[in-house]
């Protein structure tokens, strides 16, 4: 299977999770190393563009295409359960709770969460300190244009 990460050139090759170790995200706490990737290129769009204002965009951003070998084992998390209110905009401690135990338990390398922005699709979040986390590879990588248009008032 291929998910897809968008970020900063300068990181595109990085699949250590310092980012969100450094400064957690809503499915860790800083000191947690997490992948964050979407299911889609699209989502991985939409999911850059609600952490980022639009006026903001720059064009300085690259997208990874990154293996998950078929033979990965990945937990599957559906809507009914999680806790609610998971969809709020400022990261649940809750959620926190969640992505850390699954790192500490180490027993999944990849967790499928839906996604925020789109609770249908899914994001697929991945742990780089996990035994078989080394066999999962960017298999691609290029510049990624925004549109213009999104950037216009």
């Amino acid at each position: 299977m291929d998910v897809y990460r968008i970020s900063k050139c300068a990181y595109i090759n990085d699949l250590s999770g310092t980012g969100a170790r450094l400064y957690g995200g809503r499915w860790n706490s800083p000191g947690h190393a997490i992948v964050y990737t979407a299911g889609s290129r699209a989502l991985s769009a939409l999911e850059v563009l609600v952490h980022i204002p639009l006026k903001n965009i720059v064009q300085d951003f690259c997208i990874a295409t990154i293996h998950i070998p078929d033979d990965i084992t990945i937990k599957a998390m559906a809507k009914q359960d999680l806790p609610s209110g998971w969809q709020s905009l400022a990261p649940d401690p809750e959620l926190q709770c969640i992505g850390d135990e699954w790192i500490e338990t180490s027993k999944y390398a990849v967790l499928r969460i839906p996604s925020v922005v789109i609770p249908e699709e899914f994001n697929y979040l991945i742990n780089p300190l996990h035994p078989e986390a080394e066999r999962i590879t960017i298999t691609n990588m290029q510049p990624f244009l925004f549109d213009q248009r999104l950037s216009k008032k």
